[in-house]
Formats: structure tokens, sequence, C-alpha cells
């Protein structure tokens, strides 16, 4: 790393003249700090930074970029810094952006959506957003994570069943491009216009941002998004009670009902599901293995591994659909579709779950599906998370998405530990999509994590082989995947080059570019040989 070289020296009195000196920071103990996150490859990783900028505006951002290019040093950008494996630094003069200054939140109630920053999170925007009546569909990654990040990059909510992917709520964009142009999408392009629509009069390029999981601030820095809003028929503040890990949630029941049934079979199951998407009841809608059940309900490691040795969750909650009703239009309407899940539970052959399980649990750990407070959850008990299934596909195929993703999961266990042969299935637009995920914790150590790396590596080449999407697969640079989905890996090296011809935003991560250059190349001199 050349720390304190002489072009170093120079970039540091640009980036303070642009900034401020309270906003660039060159320090190597807080730069170690950014090369660690909560993320299993985190012990692994050991490249630090050379400096962390927080930047205050769009302004300030293109002011970075454009000296970026001068200067010709990589950047990157993070929202809350809790995911940093495609993001964090890889290259000499390594800028992080750490966006916690960009934090502002407005919601237009009567047009029903919110503009936000980089680093609003879950929690900040579903509490503006209740003050007025409305909600955001939470992605799955914590109350505690970037709402902006994820509607760009794998957002998969809560509430998808109905509001579907979060990407799919993406209106106007903001968007600094790697060059410095500023880039405003759809109205936002009008002089006077906003942020309402996304779709045009202007270019609407969000087809380049949103995806299973984007494209890493590769093709530029977004500062500022608006994001769509539904209708919230429950409280202004967000109702709780203890204090946590032993704090209660409970929504009024006259506005929210849960159901909790349970089927002898994953299949009848997933069929049940399927009918509740036809009638188009509810708006949270899961299957959740035996596994999330203590995972989200332990208190502590203790808690959860006794529990989980006495086989308490899996014996009662071994194939559960869950189902909650929301009162959008009246009382009336949560009473017709219960009428309606009752009807689809006799002729599924399905059951109530008992009582005694459902008190046990729902006050305590139900209602995160709607704020969401899962992943910190999932950090309690076990330290690491990883997956043999993230995949994105049709109801139809979920069996033997999940067949597949135990046998990985039988072959990384131990040092993978026990999950029961989790099946996560998560609808998306009343069931005419799902995500299919096999989840498992595991023990923080370096020989540990080396393996569980390895498991990902399996995974991906699986998923290319089956021509599934994948959010594994889609991390993966596009070098690596993109013969196998259509060659998608020309088109993005043609743009990428057209709007970052120094490569200097988030270099390899997305796209490896000198890469590319070197095959196509090679493949050049290859076919010159030939027509000789």
């Amino acid at each position: 790393m050349p720390l304190g070289d002489e072009k170093h020296k120079q970039m540091y009195e640009e980036l303070v003249n642009i900034l401020g000196s309270r906003y660039v920071n060159d320090d190597p103990a807080v730069m170690q700090a950014y090369s660690r996150d909560y993320y299993a490859v985190g012990v692994l990783r050991r490249r630090r930074p050379e400096f962390v900028l927080m930047p205050g505006s769009t302004e300030d951002m293109q002011k970075i970029i454009k000296l970026a290019n001068r200067y010709k040093f990589p950047l990157s950008i993070i929202g809350t810094g809790m995911f940093l494996p495609t993001v964090v630094a890889a290259a000499d003069y390594w800028c992080i952006i750490d966006s916690k200054r960009l934090n502002r939140v407005e919601v237009d109630e009567k047009n029903m959506y919110a503009v936000i920053e980089n680093s609003v999170t879950h929690a900040q925007l579903h509490a503006e957003a209740i003050k007025k009546g409305l909600f955001n569909g939470i992605p799955e990654t914590g109350g505690q994570a970037s709402a902006f990040c994820n509607t760009i990059w794998a957002g998969n909510q809560g509430t998808s069943y109905r509001t579907g992917m979060a990407s799919r709520n993406l209106l106007g964009v903001e968007w600094v491009l790697p060059n410095g142009d500023i880039l405003r999408t759809g109205m936002l392009a009008v002089p006077g216009g906003d942020y309402s629509w996304g779709e045009g009069p202007g270019p609407d390029l969000r087809g380049l941002l949103r995806g299973v999981s984007g494209n890493n601030a590769a093709l530029g820095i977004v500062t500022r998004i608006a994001v769509k809003l539904y209708p919230w028929p429950g409280p202004a503040v967000w109702p709780s009670e203890g204090v946590s890990p032993g704090k209660k949630s409970e929504l009024p029941a006259n506005k929210f009902k849960w159901f909790l049934l349970v089927y002898p079979t994953l299949e009848e199951l997933i069929e049940a599901m399927r009918e509740v998407g036809k009638s188009e009841i509810g708006v949270v809608v899961h299957h959740w293995p035996a596994v999330y059940f203590d995972w989200w309900w332990a208190k502590s490691r203790e808690e959860f591994w006794e529990t989980w040795l006495d086989e308490y969750w899996q014996k009662n909650c071994k194939y559960v659909l869950a189902v909650c009703l929301w009162a959008h239009a009246s009382e009336e309407q949560i009473e017709f579709e219960e009428k309606v899940l009752m009807q689809i539970m006799k002729e599924t052959n399905g059951r109530l779950i008992d009582d005694e399980v459902y008190q046990k649990w729902a006050p305590y750990t139900i209602n995160n599906w709607i704020r969401d407070s899962t992943a910190c959850r999932w950090m309690r008990v076990g330290g690491g998370l990883g997956n043999t299934a993230i995949v994105f596909d049709s109801l139809d195929d979920g069996m033997a998405v999940f067949k597949e993703a135990w046998e990985l999961m039988d072959k990384y266990t131990p040092p993978a530990l026990d999950s029961d042969h989790a099946s996560w299935i998560l609808p998306m637009d009343f069931c005419h999509q799902a995500l299919h995920e096999a989840d498992y914790i595991f023990e923080k150590t370096v020989d540990v994590c080396e393996t569980v790396q390895q498991s990902f590596v399996d995974l991906i080449r699986a998923n290319r082989k089956e021509g599934v999407i994948s959010l594994a697969s889609g991390m993966a640079t596009l070098n690596i995947t993109g013969r196998d989905y259509a060659n998608v890996h020309m088109i993005m090296y043609h743009i990428k080059d057209a709007l970052d011809p120094n490569n200097i935003a988030n270099p390899t991560r997305f796209i490896d570019m000198e890469g590319m250059k070197r095959r196509l190349k090679k493949e050049a001199e290859e076919k010159a040989k030939e027509a000789k």
C-alpha cells in the first residue's frame, strides 16, 4: 500500500479542498475498520482502503468522481457498511465513500413515495412513512441496513408477495456517472419535474441499476432515489414493549391478523401457497423453516441450542405457511379473507399451529417480517450466515431447487451447523415468482470461512450449469458468468467502457475490464491467425 507517497499527499490535499479535513480520513486504524464487516469473508480480507471520504451532497460526489478521473484512483461506496465483499479495497489508492452524511428522507404523502439518500435505513424510512399512513415494503436485511442500497441491490421484501422485489418500487433517480456527469431519469429530466415517474419522459435507465444484485456502483454512484410507498393501516408509531432481546411487538389485532398453517409436506405447503396467491388475499406470505423460528426467537446462543437440540421447533414448525391479513379497507375485509384462507387450508390438508407454540413465538418475532430486524438475530446465535440456494424462480421449481441445495449443504455440514435442511420460500407478485433460499450458520473462524467460500464457488457453478438466476451467481464477476447468461458480459463491457473510460468506479467487481480487454485481444489474435 503506497500510504504516504507523493500521490497520496496530493490526493489528500485535493480531497480536503473538496470536503474539508473533517470528512477525509487516512488514519490506518480507521482504514482497518473499513476492511471488516459482519459477513463471513470479513475475516479473510486483509486489504485496507487508503482513504475514507464522507460527501454531503450530490455536488460533493461529482467533485470526488471528477478528481478520481484526474488522478486515476479507484473508489467504491457503502451504505451502512454492513456488507463489504463487493466494495472493499482491491487496489492501490482505493477510496471508500462512506455515505452516512447522505441521510435525508422526504415523504410525499399525496403521491405516495419517498425520496431518500444513500444511508437512510429501513427503520428510518419506515418510521417516517407510517406517520403519514404509508409504508415501504422493507427488504429482508434488517432495519439497520440501507433502504436505499437494498432498493437497487437485491431487495427481497418481507411484503414481496404483494409489493414485489424492492427494485420494482424504484422511481426517479439522481445518478453521478463515472465520468462526473449527473444523470436524472424519468420526470427529473424535465425542468421542474419530480421523482414520481421513472419511466419518462426522460431516459429510463433503471435496468442498469436494479437486478438480483445490481452493478455494485461500477456504473456510477446514485445519490438520491424515490421509492414507492403503500397504504399503512397501522398506528403512526410502531408499538413495542420491553427491552431487547426480550422486546415484544404486537400490531392491533383488528387491523393485522396472522395465521400459521402447518402442513405434512413441503409439496402440500407449496400448493396451498399457490392457492393463496390465486385468491390475492393477505399482504405477507412466507414459508419459514423450523430453524428460522429458533433463530428469530432465541434470546441467546444458549437458548437457541437448548431449544434446537431438544427439537422443539423441528417437531412443531417443520412445514409452516405464514399469512398476514391487513385491514386496508375495513375490518370486514379481514373477516372475509380469513374465511377464504380457512377454506384453502381445509382443501390443502393444513391445520392451524398449536396455540401454545404460536403464543411462545409470535409476540417476540412475527411482526419483524413487516418491520424487519432479522439479520441481527442471525448473528446473535451464529456469527456467520451461509446459503446453498438463493434462487429466483417459479413455485413449481421449488422442490428441485431445495433438493440440490440440501445435497450441497450436507457436503459442507460440518463445518456448517445443522439447520434441518432449511427451506425459506418468499413468494412475489401473488406467487407468480418466488425466492427459494437454504440457509445455515457457522462459526466465523478463518478455517471455517475458507470452507464456506468454497461452498459458494460450488453454488455458483451449480447455478451456471442449471442456468438459474440467483444472488450468488449475480454477485460473481460477469467475466465468469456472462457466457452462461446470454453473453451479458459483452453488453456490459461496452457500457462500462463508455461510461467509465478510466475504470475508476469499483474496478474488477462487477466486471473486470482489464481482464476483458486481454481476453478480447487474445480472441482477435486467434481469429487473425485462423484467417491466415
